[in-house]
């Protein structure tokens, strides 16, 4: 998956109306994780703890939130990176913040 186009470049997807089911946003949270990590992206599911498990340090975790808000289209507050624990936490978060239930 291609993180460098954001989703929906015509701009006709609306909060309420979410481009990606369940499955595809962790898929896209995955595919951010494993770039920042240069890991493969079938070495992360949800359950993956990004700290214990990679070691991830706040830096990375602020790109993988900024390659996130980059291909999303979705604002997510340094808190809410630092609260999400697992790969299927940030799936959550971001499933709420684009309208969605998880």
């Amino acid at each position: 998956m291609d993180l460098s186009t954001p989703l929906d470049p015509g701009g006709t997807e609306t909060a309420t109306e979410p481009a990606l089911s369940r499955a595809e946003l962790s898929l896209t949270v995955r595919t951010a994780v494993s770039d920042v990590l240069g890991t493969e992206v079938d070495d992360i599911d949800e359950a993956t703890d990004l700290g214990n498990d990679f070691g991830i340090d706040s830096l990375e975790l602020m790109d993988v939130g900024s390659r996130l808000e980059h291909a999303l289209r979705v604002k997510i507050p340094v808190s809410d990176l630092l609260e999400a624990r697992t790969v299927g936490d940030a799936v959550d978060l971001l499933a709420r913040r684009m309208g969605r239930a998880a």
